[in-house]
């Protein structure tokens, strides 16, 4: 199916839907959701004649730079579950776009609202403690995806739910003390550094997990913040001075604190690491993926797009509501190598990583 992109502020629309197919049962096998993805004694089959009869679901899908991975699988996964016709609005990494779609979201009225990233997320439903609610959303159901610390970031009041009676989502992050593992066991760790912007919420709350995390495991923790300019942004001329700073407190790994902006610049942080003879280190497939980063520890993003589309099919087709849904976690994760990286650097994997590892040139 082909999609057409329009500009951030245009419509565009795919109505997809039929039956469930062997990929949507494969995926909820794999996820360990099988038995609770159908109501008792209905077949896959029978669900799948049934959606055939009913009008498509409208889910109004909002991302942040185009539609990936996450966004492709969330889409194709959750239409295999039933007739849906996406609504596709991208903000182009700019969070001041959202308050017209917020208020889009609200008269269209929705069978649901699904949103990448905390951004937009904190955006569409506010934090949970915000003391003015009139500007979110909070009586259409949204599903949140790639949101790595929903608690710290305060879209969600508890791991085990949302907490939150219109919201639901999945735990997609990668637990910190496997990335601390698979750090110590690549190399010797004693310090690691972080550049990260503070204007991004994500990116607060991901260094702040980080820095207590390394520091219960007695690793220093050395941290650039970025300066943020006028208009309240960092500047990517600020990146190799702060790569600088990292180098000459001699961390052994540079820690790759997500967010748009460090992502959209990932290629310049990676590549000036290298050049300064630092290692990176990413749970981000995306930033692993984009960059020259030596060593990540992933969720990979087909399955943050898949566990969030179940969560979206509970509440289209099973008539589940979203503050009732569990939210799950991904608990299978990926170790990716750069090889490049390990050659310019001379920081060769141990050979037992290599066996479990997935190689990149």
């Amino acid at each position: 199916m082909k999609q057409g992109k329009e500009n951030a502020m245009n419509t565009t629309t795919r109505r997809v839907g039929g039956a469930i197919g062997s990929a949507a049962l494969a995926m909820t096998l794999a996820l360990g959701l099988a038995g609770n993805a159908w109501p008792a004694g209905k077949s896959l089959a029978g669900a799948a004649a049934a959606a055939v009869l009913v009008k498509p679901k409208q889910v109004y899908l909002i991302t942040n730079r185009g539609c990936e991975e996450v966004c492709r699988s969330f889409q194709h996964s959750l239409a295999s579950q039933g007739p849906v016709n996406f609504i596709l609005r991208d903000i182009d990494g700019d969070t001041s776009r959202m308050p017209p779609l917020v208020e889009e979201a609200r008269r269209l009225r929705p069978d649901l609202i699904a949103t990448w990233g905390t951004g937009i997320t904190l955006a569409m439903v506010g934090a949970y403690d915000a003391p003015r609610r009139e500007g979110y959303i909070s009586d259409i159901p949204v599903v949140y995806m790639y949101v790595g610390n929903p608690v710290e970031s305060k879209v969600a009041r508890e791991a085990g739910r949302s907490g939150r009676d219109n919201v639901a989502g999945a735990n997609t992050a990668v637990p910190m003390a496997a990335q601390i593992n698979l750090l110590s066991a690549y190399r010797k760790v004693r310090k690691v550094g972080m550049l990260y912007n503070t204007n991004e919420p994500a990116a607060v709350a991901q260094a702040a997990e980080a820095r207590q995390n390394l520091q219960s495991r007695s690793i220093e923790v050395a941290e650039v913040k970025l300066p943020l300019g006028a208009d309240g942004r960092p500047s990517a001329a600020d990146i190799p001075g702060a790569l600088a700073a990292l180098a000459q407190q001699k961390v052994d790994f540079l820690y790759s604190v997500g967010s748009t902006f460090t992502l959209q610049q990932v290629e310049a942080i990676s590549r000036g690491a290298i050049g300064l003879g630092l290692p990176m280190f990413t749970s981000a497939e995306s930033a692993f993926r984009k960059g020259d980063i030596l060593l990540g520890l992933i969720s990979p993003l087909a399955g943050i797009g898949q566990v969030s589309a179940y969560q979206a099919a509970q509440i289209l087709f099973h008539d589940k509501r979203a503050g009732d849904l569990a939210t799950p976690t991904l608990t299978r994760h990926s170790v990716l190598i750069n090889m490049r990286a390990a050659r310019s650097l001379r920081l060769y994997p141990p050979m037992k990583m290599l066996q479990f590892a997935e190689i990149a040139e």
